[in-house]
C-alpha cells in the first residue's frame, strides 16, 4: 500500500523516461519537451494552477527509488508547473508567456506557502509494476479522466518499454531523431512525443520492400546505414509536417518515386510485361475490328500504363542522381508550396510560424488568395519578432520605447542591415535585394503596405496569379529570419 503523505515540491523529481517524450537529459529539458508537445495545455494547467493553487483532488503518484529519490510518474506537468512558479529550474530557457511571468511575479506569499508542498500516494521501488498499471488505465487505454491522454507515439513507446511489444515505426522513428539532419532541434523535440506514427506504421513496410529489406523491423534495425537514407528521412519529415499521409499510401500507385525511393519490384516486372504486348500488338497487324475492339481496347490500356510505369522508373532513375521532380516556374502555385515546406525553423518563439507554415501549405492559391496572404503576413511579423530577440544584444528590437510595436516595415529594415553586416556581405546583399524591394515598395503585391491593405481596406484584393513571383522576391528573407 502507498503511503500518503504532503512532499515539497523541491523533493519531487520530474520523470526523465516519461513515455510521452524519449528520454531526457535532465529536468529542464523534460519540462521543454513537454511544453513543446502542447503548449497551450501547458500553459493552460499552469495558469491554473498560478490563479486557483493546486487542488487537492487527486494525489501525485511518486515512486521512490532506492536512495530515496522521489519520482514523479503521474502529474509530471503540475509538478513541472510548480517548479517553474517556485523558480527551482532555470526559467530564462523555458521562453515563459508574458501573462505567466507577470502572474508569477504577483504571487502572494499566502499561495507560496500553500503550494509549496502537494499531496503524494508514494509507493515503494517493488510497486513499480502497480505503478506502471495505474499510469496505464489512465493514459495508455485513452481513458479521460482529467488529465492529458497520451498520443499514439505515447501509447506505442508504453507498448514498447513496458510490455516489450515490438514497435517498429517507433524504432525507426526515433533513430531518425538521432540521426537525420533534415529537421530542427523543435521538430524533433515536438515529434518526440506527437507524431503520425501510424502513418510511418503503415508506410515503413511498403518502404522497406522498396528497398529490398524483409520487414520494417528490419528497416528499423539497418537504419540508418540503409541505401536511399535521405529519400526515407524525406518520407518520414513529409509525415511528421503533415504533407504525407494515408492518402497517398493508399491511393498513388507508387508513392516513393517522388522521393526518389526505386519502384516495386513487381511494377517493373509489369512495365516489361506491357510493353511487349504493346510491341506484339503492333508487329500482328491485324486490323481493328468490331469483334477486336475490346482486345484492341485492352492493348491501348496496356501501353499507356506501360508508357507511365517507364516514365516512373525514369523518374526514380533521375532521383537516384539528385533530380527528383520538374522544376516550377516562379509563377507557378507550385513553386510555393515547394518553398514552404522545405522552409527549415530554428530558434526560440517559433512555434507559431511552424503552425502558420502547415496551414499555408494546405490551402491553394486560387482559391484561397487572401487567407494565404493573411498567413504569410503573419508569418514575417513574428519571424521578425523571434530575430529581433535572438539578436536583441546587438541593438535590434521590434518595441518602441513606450513598449508597443514598430512599424513591420522598419523592423524588416534593420533585420536586413543586421544581416547584411550594414550591406559589407554582398553575397546577402544580393540575396535579400528582392525582399526589401517588394516588402518595402508600396505598390509591390506583398509589400507591407498591401498586406495592411489587405486587412483594412475593404476594397482591396489580390489576384493570385500575382503571388507565386511576389513571394519568390520576398521568401529569401522569411527563409534567413528563421536560421
Amino acid at each position: 500500500m502507498p503511503k500518503t503523505k504532503q512532499v515539497p515540491v523541491n523533493e519531487l523529481d520530474i520523470d526523465l523516461n516519461n513515455f510521452r517524450t524519449i528520454a531526457q537529459e535532465n529536468e529542464l529539458t523534460a519540462i521543454q519537451a513537454m511544453i513543446s508537445i502542447s503548449p497551450s495545455k501547458f500553459w493552460g494547467l499552469m495558469e491554473s494552477l498560478l490563479d486557483d493553487g493546486y487542488l487537492p483532488t487527486e494525489n501525485i503518484i511518486v515512486l521512490e527509488e532506492q536512495k530515496g529519490i522521489k519520482v514523479v510518474k503521474e502529474g509530471n506537468r503540475r509538478i513541472a508547473a510548480l517548479k517553474i512558479a517556485f523558480n527551482l529550474i532555470d526559467v530564462t530557457e523555458l521562453d515563459l508567456p508574458a501573462g505567466i511571468t507577470k502572474k508569477i511575479d504577483a504571487l502572494s506569499d499566502e499561495w507560496q506557502n500553500a503550494n509549496s508542498s502537494v499531496p503524494c500516494s508514494i509507493y515503494g521501488p517493488k510497486d513499480s509494476e502497480l505503478v506502471d498499471k495505474i499510469v496505464t488505465l489512465t493514459h495508455g487505454k485513452a481513458v479521460k479522466a482529467g488529465r492529458d491522454d497520451w498520443s499514439a507515439i505515447a501509447r506505442a513507446r508504453h507498448n514498447r518499454d513496458a510490455n516489450n511489444v515490438v514497435e517498429s515505426g517507433l524504432d525507426l522513428l526515433e533513430k531518425y531523431f538521432k540521426n537525420a539532419t533534415n529537421l530542427t532541434a523543435q521538430q524533433r523535440t515536438r515529434w518526440s512525443g506527437d507524431y503520425y506514427l501510424t502513418i510511418l506504421d503503415e508506410a515503413a513496410p511498403k518502404i522497406a520492400s522498396r528497398l529490398g529489406i524483409a520487414s520494417s523491423s528490419e528497416l528499423a534495425k539497418l537504419y540508418p546505414k540503409i541505401k536511399n537514407k535521405k529519400a526515407v528521412d524525406d518520407i518520414i519529415f513529409a509525415i511528421g509536417m503533415q504533407t504525407f499521409g494515408f492518402k497517398d499510401i493508399r491511393d498513388k500507385a507508387d508513392f516513393g518515386i517522388p522521393f526518389g525511393l526505386p519502384p516495386l519490384q513487381q511494377q517493373a516486372t509489369n512495365t516489361n510485361s506491357a510493353n511487349q504486348t504493346t510491341a506484339q500488338s503492333k508487329n500482328s497487324g491485324q486490323s481493328a475490328s468490331a469483334s477486336a475492339a475490346p482486345s484492341t481496347a485492352q492493348n491501348a490500356t496496356a501501353a499507356v500504363t506501360g508508357n507511365q510505369s517507364s516514365a516512373a522508373a525514369a523518374n526514380s532513375a533521375n532521383a537516384t542522381k539528385g533530380v527528383k521532380v520538374a522544376a516550377a516556374p516562379i509563377n507557378d502555385q507550385r513553386s510555393v508550396r515547394r518553398a514552404l515546406k522545405q522552409l527549415k525553423l530554428s530558434g526560440q518563439n517559433r512555434a507559431k510560424v511552424a503552425t502558420l507554415r502547415i496551414e499555408a501549405g494546405h490551402l491553394t492559391l486560387t482559391d484561397n488568395p487572401i487567407a494565404f496572404c493573411f498567413l504569410l503576413r503573419s508569418m514575417f511579423e513574428i519571424s521578425a519578432k523571434a530575430y529581433c530577440d535572438d539578436h536583441a544584444s546587438s541593438g535590434l528590437t521590434a518595441k518602441k520605447q513606450d513598449g508597443s510595436d514598430r512599424q513591420l516595415v522598419d523592423v524588416l529594415r534593420d533585420i536586413v542591415n543586421h544581416l547584411t553586416k550594414s550591406k559589407a556581405d554582398k553575397a546577402m546583399v544580393r540575396t535579400l535585394h528582392g525582399s526589401m524591394t517588394d516588402l518595402a515598395s508600396p505598390n509591390g503585391i506583398l509589400s507591407i503596405t498591401s498586406l495592411n491593405q489587405l486587412v483594412h481596406n475593404p476594397t482591396f484584393a489580390i489576384r493570385p496569379s500575382d503571388i507565386p513571383t511576389s513571394f519568390a522576391n520576398v521568401f529569401p528573407l522569411l527563409e534567413e529570419m528563421n536560421k
